[in-house]
């Protein structure tokens, strides 16, 4: 399962969700001037079968523009700290994993 975090999520979460989303990866770790815009992110999870993990809005306006790949996952979880989202997204695992494999879903929001 890939996950590409975007800027806006912390990238302590990777090292607290690797044990059960083994291939992770932060937007300010892909080879693109940094800070990486929206475009250049989604771009490179389509290129790279990753799935957006975000907070931001504006993917789903570039999901609804462009269509899938890449598939978005919003986490709609306001005032969390990096270790309450690492525990949502493990409680969610199971959800995540049905998300990305079945093709007909584009966006999933996380509560």
């Amino acid at each position: 399962m890939k996950l590409l975090l975007d800027a806006n999520i912390s990238w302590r979460i990777i090292k607290l969700i690797e044990n059960d989303f083994s291939n992770c990866l932060h937007a300010n770790n892909i080879p693109v001037n940094q800070p990486a815009k929206d475009i250049e992110i989604w771009q490179f999870a389509k290129q790279n079968n990753f799935t957006i993990l975000t907070h931001d809005d504006d993917f789903e306006k570039l999901l609804l523009l462009k269509g899938v790949p890449p598939k978005v996952i919003v986490l709609k979880t306001f005032n969390k700290s990096t270790k309450q989202i690492s525990e949502i997204l493990i409680s969610k695992k199971e959800t995540i994993e049905s998300f990305i494999s079945n093709e007909e879903l584009m966006i999933l929001e996380i509560y």
